[in-house]
């Protein structure tokens, strides 16, 4: 899979009328398009614990909206409409979480912070600015998740080779220094660079096209 997956208003119908526990190439389409953003926004407002849990039942319950026709266009940006989704379920675990009696608890008001502890989300952030039109339809929250499920697609899904695959992520992902890097992929500091350059422009080009996505149907 070398192209984040599109989707399409016949992708969606494909969605809307497929029977409950049909396995379809659509279904496909669809988890591969929003699982990873949901997932990711799941994990920066309820923290990671959770996160797998709610996207699962989110997307279970946005193809039976689909299907049902209770979201349309009219009601407002698809992505808010996913964000009222996701939040519902994290206030809803936080409960469930309290009623046990469990040690820990979850932000309901502020992101959980990178989930895995990279700090990848941030450095690519300045990469992947709000335009100016965009601003007023897509969060923070948001932007980051969509990118951070891009860097996953681009580093798991695409044609990179194991070393650039690796370079990148010690260099960005865990923060090794550059020079320490170069040194065991046998590499300049340019070329880990241009290594890390050409991937990150991969990741923004796929972070506008999922962007894109959360705000076409």
């Amino acid at each position: 899979m070398n192209a984040f997956p599109s989707t399409s208003a016949t992708l969606i119908q494909k969605i809307k009328t497929l029977p409950p526990g049909a396995d379809d190439a659509a279904w496909v389409r669809f988890w591969d398009t929003y699982s990873g953003a949901i997932r990711r926004f799941a994990a920066r407002k309820g923290g990671e614990a959770h996160a797998e849990d709610i996207m699962m039942t989110v997307l279970g319950k946005l193809v039976d909206v689909l299907r049902t026709g209770r979201y349309s266009p009219e009601r407002g940006a698809f992505h808010s409409y996913l964000s009222t989704m996701v939040l519902n379920e994290v206030h809803m675990q936080h409960r469930r979480d309290r009623a046990r009696g469990a040690d820990r608890s979850v932000s309901l008001d502020a992101p959980a912070g990178d989930d895995d502890g990279s700090g990848s989300d941030r450095s690519l952030a300045d990469t992947f600015p709000a335009e100016e039109n965009q601003a007023e339809t897509m969060d923070d929250d948001w932007r980051q998740a969509i990118l951070a499920s891009a860097e996953d697609h681009v580093l798991e899904k695409t044609a990179l080779s194991a070393r650039d695959r690796a370079v990148y992520r010690e260099y960005m992902q865990e923060g090794r220094d550059i020079d320490e890097v170069a040194k065991k992929y046998g590499l300049s500091r340019n070329h880990v660079s241009q290594i890390k350059t050409r991937i990150k422009k991969r990741i923004v080009a796929i972070g506008r096209e999922m962007a894109a996505r959360f705000n076409e149907i």
